[in-house]
């Protein structure tokens, strides 16, 4: 799994990113921050079935979950939110220009982190142990009170997502350069809410709308949602939900 730490400072060079191909969640974030940033980066695959596997999370992964990083120098750790920042730190593009941009980064993407946690747990999520192994969604029809739960969620997530409206500038970003990783964090997760038609975010809220419109104008973005990256073409990882109204 490599060194438990690092020795002492080396410049960034190739890193390596644990994930399984095939769906977004906090892969399609990885792969627009990482083009987005110029990254040198290898994309090493994660078996979904072996993961899942009897002692897979434990043999695979540091925390039990994906992504991954690994530095060059044998250095590898998890936690989505600390793999952003320390590229950041290498790389300009997904840095602020200001401290006051730097702090705004680290909070929206610490914040749409735990959203997107408690959106994609439970019912809203694909099952992923059991329907990534067979090629599958969960079939709503299945769970009498889903509908219910959606709702509930909904409920929660929709003032939720009026503060990232809120917090939006005129100009559809978050910060001076718009390119911030917590920036592209939060696309990234809107992209996935938007796709699933969640309630909380359709139609998306007006400056939230500008942004998805200038973040897609991203090569690096564009390169994410097109499936051209080291990870290739990701499906979806929440249900639509309109399934739940079937």
């Amino acid at each position: 799994m490599g060194a438990a730490c690092s020795g002492e400072p080396m410049p960034l060079g190739q890193v390596k990113i644990f994930y399984t191909k095939g769906f977004q969640s906090r892969g399609l974030i990885m792969a627009a921050i990482l083009e987005v940033g110029g990254v040198d980066y290898e994309q090493v695959d994660i078996n979904v079935e072996d993961f899942f596997a009897p002692g897979g999370k434990e043999k695979l992964s540091i925390w039990g979950f994906m992504p991954e990083m690994q530095l060059p120098d044998g250095t590898r750790f998890a936690e989505i939110c600390a793999m952003c920042e320390l590229l950041a730190n290498y790389y300009p593009k997904l840095k602020g220009a200001t401290a006051a941009d730097n702090g705004i980064s680290m909070m929206l993407g610490s914040r749409m982190n735990d959203f997107y946690s408690m959106i994609s747990t439970g019912p809203l999520g694909p099952g992923i142990a059991m329907n990534m192994t067979r090629g599958m969604w969960e079939d709503p029809k299945q769970f009498p009170d889903l509908l219910k739960a959606y709702e509930t969620r909904m409920e929660t997530a929709t003032p939720i997502i009026k503060k990232f409206e809120d917090l939006c500038l005129p100009a559809g970003k978050f910060t001076s350069t718009g390119t911030t990783w917590g920036e592209i964090f939060v696309w990234a997760f809107l992209y996935q809410f938007r796709y699933a038609k969640l309630s909380c975010c359709t139609p998306m809220p007006p400056k939230l709308a500008k942004f998805m419109d200038e973040m897609e104008k991203l090569d690096g973005v564009k390169a994410a949602i097109a499936g051209t990256t080291n990870f290739g073409e990701q499906g979806p990882h929440l249900i639509d939900a309109m399934q739940f109204k079937k």
